[in-house]
């Protein structure tokens, strides 16, 4: 099975009923495209960017300086889409409702920030509607050895064992855009209370030192939300 993922930034301008339109919209395409096995969306639980924007443009670092602590954020909005193959990921891509959610979710979000994966995935899809789905990802570091991968993904598939932790996976992105990320991390936890644990745990930062010394740290792109699929 072939998931697209894909998370948002929205622009400061985007007032919370566009940011909800856009939702509807997100949730739309699984009912209108016949193509689209399963689907998943949602907003993040906790603050989305509002947080990289607080402060005033004058006196927030740029990220390009942030090093690998990165934005002091998370992304705003989350769509998980599903499809037994390219084949019916090329039939989707011209279908009229998911052109007319690409132009609409253009003027609320910034383009050059959205963060995508296309990964594979085996069994049934990797969604628990009601709980909450932590996703992360990642640009491999230039030159970075095989060995360093390998200490980063280990890390991110350690976390399966981390309390409250009821499934991860890992993606590799297979997608053809050059703006796609290269890999994405995918969590399972049973509340919003379990997330913010594991967020702060000492397991989740082990896990997040052997990736940060793999990729563009800085660059990471993270959501956490309530799974409404599959």
């Amino acid at each position: 099975m072939l998931r697209h993922s894909v998370i948002w930034r929205l622009r400061d301008t985007t007032t919370p009923a566009l940011q909800a339109e856009m939702l509807q919209g997100l949730a739309y395409l699984r009912m209108e495209c016949p193509m689209v096995r399963w689907g998943d969306y949602g907003e993040d639980l906790f603050g989305g960017s509002r947080r990289f924007d607080e402060a005033p443009p004058f006196a927030a670092a740029p990220v390009w300086h942030r090093g690998t602590n990165g934005p002091p954020a998370n992304y705003d909005v989350a769509l998980h889409l599903d499809f037994d193959d390219w084949a019916a990921y090329r039939r989707y891509s011209p279908h009229p409702a998911h052109q007319a959610a690409s132009v609409f979710n253009g003027t609320v979000s910034w383009d050059e920030l959205t963060a995508r994966v296309d990964w594979y995935f085996e069994g049934p899809p990797p969604t628990r509607r009601g709980h909450v789905k932590h996703v992360a990802m990642f640009v491999w570091a230039d030159g970075v050895s095989e060995e360093a991968k390998r200490r980063a993904l280990g890390a991110a598939s350690a976390l399966g064992e981390a309390p409250s932790v009821e499934a991860v996976a890992i993606g590799y992105n297979v997608g053809q855009l050059v703006s796609d990320y290269d890999w994405i991390m995918d969590l399972q936890v049973p509340d919003r209370a379990a997330a913010e644990r594991l967020l702060g745990s000492p397991e989740y930062a082990r896990a997040m030192e052997a990736v940060a010394a793999a990729t563009k740290y800085e660059w990471t792109a993270r959501l956490s939300h309530i799974m409404r699929g599959p």
